[in-house]
């Protein structure tokens, strides 16, 4: 039991460094240096193609985390764990929900205003992806620290 919840613990929190650590990546040092040294058309299909990489590694971090965290939660603990990891499911539901809205909703429309060359348009789109990876990074940021330091608050 203690090595498969090793490696339950070990592949939740890889998939976690992936997805929180890639928003923050994209948010606090791409996205400003792109804005810095390259114009709309250029900045524009550069986040498109970062998106379309990175987003695969989050669905595939999304399904990680889901597996490895309701695997611990349910098959090793019965659903009998603290308040913390509670809430941080209920955030990470709630993660999950504003991930698929970035990725069904605004960034489809990004990718059909680039191939449209409507760069305003793309830069609309851009920036609500950005405004919702900001939220989506902030409950990353409570989640991980519920994960690390929940149990000592209870």
């Amino acid at each position: 039991m203690t090595q498969q919840l090793a490696l339950a613990i070990g592949l939740h929190q890889l998939a976690t460094l992936v997805w929180i650590g890639g928003m923050f990546f994209a948010h606090f040092a791409l996205r400003q240096a792109a804005q810095r040294t390259l114009e709309p058309p250029q900045r524009l299909r550069l986040m498109l193609g970062v998106f379309e990489r990175f987003f695969v590694w989050v669905w595939l971090a999304v399904v990680v985390l889901w597996a490895s965290g309701l695997w611990v939660f349910v098959g090793v603990y019965s659903g009998s764990m603290g308040w913390h990891v509670h809430t941080m499911m209920a955030l990470a539901l709630l993660m999950t929900a504003l991930f698929a809205y970035i990725y069904f909703v605004p960034y489809r429309a990004l990718a059909r205003r680039v191939a449209e060359q409507d760069w305003p348009a793309a830069a609309e789109r851009l920036g609500r992806i950005r405004a919702v990876i900001l939220i989506n990074l902030l409950l990353g940021l409570v989640t991980a620290g519920l994960g690390s330091a929940g149990r000592y608050l209870a």
